[in-house]
């Protein structure tokens, strides 16, 4: 049965929600660029990126009219809203509610610049991943729009099949980098820094992990896997990808994707946010799978999963009427107007299910479904960080097994 949460269906008790709210409201604070906060009871300011900022801008008039509020959106680039946000908010200014990145929350959190979340029952509509993604210690801090992580892009054209394995596509790929043809076998991006999450999909196709789970079924940073048999035996693997130069560790995102758009790349492993200019170049390719290892045939490899959302601001003056916009923005219709906009896999599960009519949208989708979220919490950085870094020296030559132990220490260190 379709589930849709009209826009009106909160006007009814919106008038109590704003009573309750009135009394905080203080005069308006001005910032820099001109976002500050409204802080007339009544009003609301949101931030989101260009691509989004339209459809919000639709449901906030028609919610804004039918509850006596105004809503304003402010559009304001994406990479640098975080940074922006962070400066603005504790002196009052900001906006009530922010369209950003669920990996921002720790940092957020941490400062007390956002407040917890109230799904209610609409938390079923949404894919679990998207709200692990969004739960630190317990509590919501999001409303989920969409998700993202990695897959397989293959050109038909040079790789006729599917690779059954790593193994598979490794040698694929060689081959062709033999007759002149690519200079990318697997085109994974590394980098001087290495990068832990563009290799994950290779990383957990050895059952390996960053966190274990503990009894009630809640990921815990102690529980390092980092260094433990599984991430040995991918560091193995890994090394011997580096041997035979499959994945070197000079290889990066940007020539990769040049690469493959000119026909000269069989693989390319990368996310949603690369399928407009892969679709432009015209080249031919599908979307799937990571293969697993062919030694570890029982295992499933998974991506890491991202998600975005709506923050509230824990200074807004308005935080109930917020709330209450927050609460009209869960439905089929808005979810789906804002994966028209930027179309990346919806959060919301209806709004997926409809998406995946899109073949490149349901291999992302099916990647992704049992992925690892991509946690809000601090501990993730220094595993990022230090993975990527052993990833990289192994490609260029380093013991895998000692490089791994060596990885876990400087977490172990990093995270007290």
């Amino acid at each position: 049965m379709r589930r849709t949460t009209k826009v009106g269906a909160t006007a009814a008790s919106l008038a109590l929600l704003l009573a309750a709210c009135s009394s905080s409201s203080s005069g308006e604070t001005s910032a820099s660029d001109g976002a500050s906060a409204p802080a007339a009871t009544g009003s609301l300011l949101i931030w989101a990126d260009e691509k989004r900022a339209v459809p919000m801008q639709e449901l906030a008039d028609t919610w804004g009219a039918e509850n006596g509020v105004t809503v304003t959106v402010t559009q304001v680039n994406f990479d640098g809203m975080k940074d922006t946000y962070v400066k603005q908010a504790p002196a009052g200014q900001g906006p009530d509610i922010m369209l950003g990145a669920n990996d921002w929350a720790g940092e957020l959190v941490a400062s007390g610049l956002i407040a917890p979340v109230q799904l209610g029952n609409n938390a079923a509509n949404f894919e679990q991943v998207a709200i692990d993604a969004f739960t630190l210690d317990g509590q919501n801090y999001g409303v989920p729009v969409a998700i993202e992580n990695i897959a397989l892009f293959r050109n038909p054209d040079l790789a006729p099949d599917a690779p059954t394995s790593i193994e598979d596509m490794a040698a694929t790929g060689l081959a062709l980098e033999k007759d002149g043809k690519t200079q990318y076998p697997i085109g994974v991006q590394v980098g001087e820094s290495g990068d832990a999450y563009h290799a994950y999909p290779f990383y957990s196709a050895a059952g390996a992990y960053f966190f274990g789970k503990d009894a009630d079924g809640n990921y815990d940073p102690a529980m390092l896997g980092v260094g433990e048999p599984e991430s040995l035996a991918f560091a193995e693997g890994w090394a011997k990808l580096g041997d035979e130069g499959a994945i070197k560790s000079t290889f990066e995102g940007g020539n990769i994707l040049d690469a493959f758009a000119s026909g000269k790349a069989p693989y390319f492993i990368t996310g949603p946010w690369n399928v407009p200019a892969i679709e432009d170049s015209g080249v031919n390719f599908v979307v799937e799978s990571v293969p697993g290892w062919e030694a570890l045939p029982d295992i499933t490899p998974v991506p890491i999963v991202g998600s975005q959302g709506f923050y509230l601001n824990s200074a807004s003056t308005n935080q109930t009427t917020a709330q209450a916009f927050l609460e009209a923005t869960m439905n089929t219709e808005f979810m789906d107007s804002l994966f028209a906009a930027d179309p990346r896999p919806p959060a919301w599960k209806e709004s997926a299910a409809a998406a995946a009519s899109d073949p490149i949208i349901k291999a992302f989708g099916e990647f992704g479904a049992d992925g690892f979220p991509n946690l809000p919490i601090p501990e993730m950085g220094p595993v990022y960080e230090e993975l990527g870094l052993a990833e990289k020296r192994i490609l260029d030559g380093a013991n895998p097994v000692k490089t791994m132990e060596a990885a876990r220490a400087a977490i172990e260190t990093r995270n007290g």
